[in-house]
């Protein structure tokens, strides 16, 4: 045991002897010292004094470092067949302090060329004695002498060349227990990879050195590799997705490396994001992160319906349209729905393609609890028969027809609708009208709210938030598919990079009509520009409805965030996670989850700055926190505030 009291410091061998007679010719040439400036000299701090530890306790198998503790793994031997990045497990999995050195030094190729030569004369040699004494051949040989062969015409070609690779891992921990767990998981991970390793015993001082970023390598237990095998050894590939002109989505879980992700880019076949979690696990402060990048990146953000997202929109200059009954914002359902190119609804009818989906609305409007224990209800089929006689009825009343030209003039209200059922004869028609009655003006409690008048709401902004809650929770089906509807028809005429974030997309979703317009949106979506970011609490919302598969299926990319024991089977049916994803999804924490996109999955955490984070989180904590600052802030100084500094430092002290 060696005991070194003075601090460790670190020197450069010379490399040869012109380097070092150069050296003393220059020491030489240095004048010289007086007392007082070598006493100077010694009194000032230097580099060793920053980094070096102050002692160190050199052992059999390891070094202490002040307290730390170190060790040092030699890698002896390596498989024959590797993929590329095969070490990158030392790196992402392995939750434990690892410094991984490796020192490569190429060969001369001519030298190279001639051992090979006489290993392969060797070999051949040894088959030949082989063959005329008659015994079985060795397989192993006739490998080694044809990946011989192989390398040798290789670097005759200056294909490849021979480097001399040496590769040790630095282990450190703060107690003696902590350092043999710590070897004994690498060592596990190692004999996993098919590598041999052994502790450097008796050699820590030397292995220590060559760990250290100086160069040199003081052990020399080398592997000789060619260029090909050297590149797929290097461990640079990480866990990560990194795209050019993508925003961040947060941080690989394991190796902290940055997810950066474009949601346009032309290599997804769509741009829809399912967001999957319970309540609590992040999900809203991943969207307003979310929309915060992206509005810097130009892209238009849409968010429906949470009003948690005001913060982030008066931050950045966005719009929030409030929908409810003393708000002057309108949303018409009876708005007609330009078709598309070539698709232009039943026998070339773009009316008839319109009153398809008005009926879907209406249906979401009339039905809202009408099922049994207050669940969404459904038209029958003749009531949706009278109610599209009565809708072709009331668009023609308002100079409306097949005719596309007439699709200009102003759709009709709900009250011209009431006034055409009440016309009509017969029970089914009263039943309806009544039913229609609660949202006629002057009529019904509800005559005054958003769907009374014409629609006035415009998308002006490139963050627009709705707030529905305010409104009775029965119309929230109807309201997610106006303003979605809306968002789709603007989406339709001017393209842009554009999100619409549906939250409680789950309320559409139980809703025939809702579930089949979001599918629909998120089947074509891709084809205008848009981007459809739906936000589910479980993965059971999804597989459990008609339509939630298409809109899955539909969706490149996927987050599940901590999920829990009750509904991790039915997402692991779905996605088949692997053991070490499933422990990941139980144990994460908030804000950790499991990305899918690009065909891989992605351990990810959402990770955002101080002013993203003061704008994005909900914890009722934090809230009254800063509410206490900027009440504190924005109050006037005291008496003996002022007293005590200038009046500029006092403005300096209060202000924010």
């Amino acid at each position: 045991m060696t005991r070194i009291h003075l601090p460790l410091q670190i020197r450069v061998a010379r490399r040869s002897t012109g380097e070092a007679s150069g050296r003393e010719r220059a020491d030489h040439q240095k004048p010289r010292l007086s007392a007082h400036e070598r006493l100077f000299a010694l009194g000032t701090r230097t580099l060793a004094d920053l980094i070096a530890p102050g002692g160190a306790e050199i052992r059999r198998d390891h070094l202490q470092l002040d307290a730390h503790y170190s060790r040092v793994l030699v890698v002896t031997g390596y498989p024959r067949t590797v993929a590329a990045g095969w070490l990158a497990p030392l790196v992402e999995e392995l939750d434990v302090p690892l410094e991984l050195s490796m020192h490569i030094r190429p060969l001369a190729s001519g030298d190279m060329v001639r051992s090979l030569g006489v290993q392969i004369a060797k070999l051949e040699s040894s088959r030949r004695v082989d063959l005329l004494a008659q015994r079985i051949t060795d397989p192993e040989r006739d490998i080694g002498l044809e990946d011989t062969e192989r390398l040798r015409n290789a670097l005759q070609r200056g294909d490849e060349r021979v480097f001399s690779v040496s590769l040790y891992l630095l282990l450190r921990a703060a107690t003696r227990r902590a350092l043999d767990e710590a070897t004994r998981r690498v060592e596990t991970q190692l004999d996993g990879l098919m590598v041999h390793s052994r502790v450097a015993l008796f050699e820590q001082e030397r292995a220590f050195r060559s760990c250290l970023p100086e160069g040199w390598d003081r052990l020399l237990v080398p592997r000789n590799l060619d260029t090909s095998s050297l590149a797929i050894w290097l461990p640079l590939t990480s866990s990560s997705l990194v795209m050019e002109r993508g925003v961040l989505y947060g941080v690989a879980a394991q190796s902290q490396s940055p997810i950066i992700i474009d949601p346009f880019d032309s290599s997804f076949l769509n741009y829809n994001l399912a967001v999957i979690a319970p309540s609590g696990s992040g999900k809203s402060y991943f969207t307003k992160l979310l929309a915060l990048r992206h509005l810097v990146a130009g892209t238009e953000f849409l968010v429906n319906p949470e009003d948690e997202y005001r913060a982030v929109a008066d931050a950045v200059g966005g719009m929030v349209v409030r929908l409810a009954a003393s708000s002057p914002h309108r949303l018409n359902p009876l708005d007609l729905v330009a078709p598309e190119p070539g698709d232009t609804g039943a026998d070339g009818d773009p009316l008839a393609h319109s009153i398809a989906i008005v009926l879907g609305r209406l249906e979401l409007l009339l039905c809202a609890g009408a099922g049994p224990s207050g669940a969404p209800g459904v038209l029958d089929v003749y009531e949706r028969a009278l109610l599209d006689h009565a809708l072709v009825q009331t668009y023609a009343e308002a100079g409306i027809s097949a005719d596309s030209s007439t699709h200009e003039k102003p759709a009709p209200l709900l009250a011209h609708l009431h006034s055409v059922l009440n016309q009509m004869e017969g029970d089914l028609a009263a039943r309806l009208a009544v039913r229609l009655r609660r949202h006629i003006p002057g009529a019904g409690s509800l005559g005054a709210g958003i769907f009374a008048g014409r629609t006035n709401v415009t998308l002006d902004h490139p963050f627009v938030v709705f707030h529905i809650r305010e409104l009775p929770r029965e119309l929230w089906p109807l309201a997610i598919h106006l303003i979605s509807s809306h968002v789709w028809n603007t989406a339709r005429h001017v393209r842009r990079q554009r999100l619409l974030v549906v939250d409680e997309a789950a309320m559409l979703l139980a809703h025939p009509s809702g579930g089949t317009f979001l599918a629909d949106v998120a089947r074509r979506a891709r084809k205008h520009y848009l981007g459809l970011v739906t936000i589910w609490q479980k993965v059971g919302d999804l597989t459990g409805a008609e339509h939630g598969d298409t809109i899955l299926t539909n969706s490149e990319m996927k987050l599940l965030l901590k999920q829990s024991e009750e509904i991790i089977d039915v997402a692991d049916a779905r996605f088949r996670f692997t053991p070490g994803e499933r422990r990941f999804l139980l144990g994460a924490l908030k804000g950790e989850g499991l990305l899918f996109a690009r065909g891989g999955r992605w351990p990810i955490k959402i990770e955002a700055s101080p002013a993203e984070h003061r704008l994005a989180t909900t914890n009722p904590r934090e809230l009254v926190d800063l509410t206490e600052v900027k009440s504190d802030r924005s109050s006037p100084p005291s008496n003996g505030l002022r007293r005590r500094v200038s009046d500029a430092n006092a403005v300096a002290e209060v202000q924010p």
